[in-house]
């Protein structure tokens, strides 16, 4: 709990603070304990810094809110932190002492600087994220916008407030579209097709099997029997699904990498079969394969077997609708492996949280999978959560997989580069080849990152090149071109020691804003992390690229003739930099050097 007097402990923030002293009022003088007071930004901003609604006391005191705000007006004169307190009608309007600014200023910047613990929020907990769910035999496409990003951004967030985090893209090698895979393999093969461009080519087959199959019945159960080969632990058949499955996890981290996206493990479906495959990486060995994960539950009398050898789970009352553990064929699907890869993770991994960036379609997917390992005991102290996304689609319409009418995600990022190069021509014709292609790169393939990641992730997006790829507005370049001009007025500067102990106190409205907006930094990452929403942190870089361009335009730098102002307002510029610099790269997102 902050209080007036550890205000100038590193670790505080104006908000906060004023938060605690007003609701110390209320308590002294009603008698009643608030668990949070809303402080927001009045309308007019340039004349008060913070406002709140009295209605909320109105109810618990039986007052009008114009009476308790004329009541607390007196009060909160006698607050340190107010220079000025004004109320209209129920709304409270208050004020800082213009000292404040600086001694937050202060605070905030030795400690963003020299204090190794200010972001230590979680204490080395362990969390493991499961995200990106890419399939071997699809080529990343424009839906991969999503879940890789979103993970991604929150894996790096976590990292920073001191998760110890586990990240595993959960390749998707499994189920009946393998037994597709191997029969089209089977019926068309090119091994040379296969060497040059594994996932296209598999692509290739899918459809044409797809295709096949609805003109041929007994080719849909060939399919079945090919997967059960698989599952029995045919040798063909592994060799087959060794060489699509490491070709593809190739592929996958290449088109990944341009996004600055990179899981630590790529721990595939099939390893939850048990099949003895050797590992691609160093993590640690199978103790639960399905099969044992299946006779468990049936032990515990959480799943039951039928006559047929097809295993359910049927949930007690209305909870949740039932569901299919193991198939006649005892083969097994998603529900199975999701199950072994709990019990996988909580065993080896103890973590105290396990984050699922998997689209919205899977919500009673996860239910079910949550509910069956709660009852199975396997949580212990482990947090279950489903992080869905929504839908991202052109302006024309949704996409659709199943005849792939959908764009590539390489072909995404390389038509971005056709583009950015386009618009920076027309902006600049002083660029050589080298740096045109550079900074085409650099800014504009993560235009279409920021343009997405700024969007909540519990709403459609609809993917728009005019917006996304604009220096307009809420848009990727308009923050990097903030910050470019940033670096042009320190290096015009020439200053590079900001470790001197000068402190002068601010004067201007704007140094206020900004001032507010960087004291907000890590109380906006313990947002966005709990809430797994990197549109919130999205939202912080933009608002606090807008107060200082508008620091920018008001306030003299480079001319100011007081030394210890200038020098004042350079450390103001420089921490604005290390913040806006450090949460894009939480979103995953380089800053260029030169626009």
């Amino acid at each position: 709990m902050y209080n007036k007097q550890n205000f100038t402990k590193n670790d505080l923030f104006m908000e906060n603070t004023l938060k605690q002293e007003i609701l110390k009022v209320i308590k002294e003088k009603y008698s009643i304990s608030l668990y949070d007071l809303n402080l927001t930004i009045p309308p007019k901003k340039e004349l008060w810094d913070f406002a709140f609604n009295c209605g909320i006391l109105s109810r618990e005191l039986k007052k009008s809110p114009a009476m308790i705000a004329d009541d607390l007006l007196i009060e909160l004169k006698n607050i340190s932190l107010i220079k000025n307190v004004t109320n209209e009608n129920w709304f409270i309007n208050i004020t800082l002492n213009t000292d404040i600014f600086t001694q937050n200023f202060k605070n905030i910047y030795n400690s963003y600087l020299n204090d190794k613990n200010y972001f230590n929020i979680w204490a080395w907990s362990k969390l493991v994220v499961d995200y990106i769910g890419a399939n071997v035999w699809k080529p990343l496409h424009i839906g991969h916008m999503c879940t890789p990003n979103q993970g991604q951004a929150m894996i790096n967030t976590y990292k920073k407030l001191w998760y110890d985090v586990i990240s595993d893209s959960h390749i998707g090698d499994w189920w009946i579209i393998f037994g597709k895979l191997i029969l089209a393999y089977k019926l068309w093969w090119d091994e040379e097709k296969l060497k040059e461009n594994a996932v296209d080519y598999l692509l290739e087959l899918y459809v044409k099997v797809t295709s096949e199959i609805e003109n041929d019945n007994e080719l849909e159960q060939k399919t079945r029997d090919e997967f059960k080969l698989l599952s029995t632990w045919d040798k063909d058949s592994v060799e087959l699904w060794r060489k699509f499955t490491s070709y593809s996890i190739e592929a996958m981290n290449k088109n990944l990498a341009r996004l600055n996206v990179k899981p630590d493990y790529n721990i595939w479906e099939s390893f939850y079969e048990g099949l003895g495959l050797p590992k691609m990486e160093d993590y640690p060995d199978l103790q639960f394969d399905m099969h044992s994960i299946v006779d468990e539950l049936i032990e515990k009398w959480i799943a039951e077997k039928n006559d047929d050898n097809s295993v359910w789970v049927v949930f007690p009352g209305d909870k949740l609708p039932s569901c299919i553990l193991q198939k006649r064929d005892w083969t097994h699907g998603y529900l199975a492996s999701d199950l072994a890869s709990i019990k996988y993770r909580t065993t080896n991994w103890k973590p105290a949280k396990i984050v699922y960036f998997v689209d919205v379609r899977q919500q009673l997917h996860f239910k079910q999978a949550f509910e069956i390992a709660k009852n199975a005991w396997w949580l212990w102290n482990t947090e279950l959560f489903h992080a869905y996304n929504w839908f991202i689609s052109w302006k024309e319409g949704a996409f659709s997989t199943r005849k792939w009418n959908i764009i590539k995600l390489s072909d995404l990022l390389d038509e971005a580069e056709t583009r950015a190069k386009n618009i920076i021509l027309e902006k600049r014709s002083d660029l050589s080849d080298d740096e045109l292609n550079n900074i085409s790169k650099i800014v504009w393939i993560w235009a279409i990152k920021y343009g997405y990641l700024k969007k909540n992730r519990e709403t459609d997006v609809i993917f728009d090149w005019d917006e996304f790829m604009t220096f307009e507005g809420n848009s990727g370049p308009y923050i990097q071109y903030a910050y470019v001009r940033a670096i042009r007025i320190l290096e015009n500067s020439l200053e590079t020691d900001f470790s001197k102990e000068i402190w002068v106190n601010f004067e201007n409205s704007e140094e206020f804003d900004l001032i507010k907006v960087l004291s907000n930094y890590k109380e906006v990452l313990i947002e966005t992390s709990t809430k797994n929403a990197p549109h919130i942190l999205c939202k912080y870089a933009y608002d606090l690229t807008k107060s200082f361009n508008s620091f920018y335009n008001s306030v003299h730098i480079l001319n100011e003739t007081d030394v210890e102002k200038k020098y004042a307002r350079l450390k103001l510029l420089n921490l604005f930099l290390l913040t806006i610099k450090d949460s894009f790269n939480l979103l995953g997102i380089d800053m260029p050097n030169k626009m």
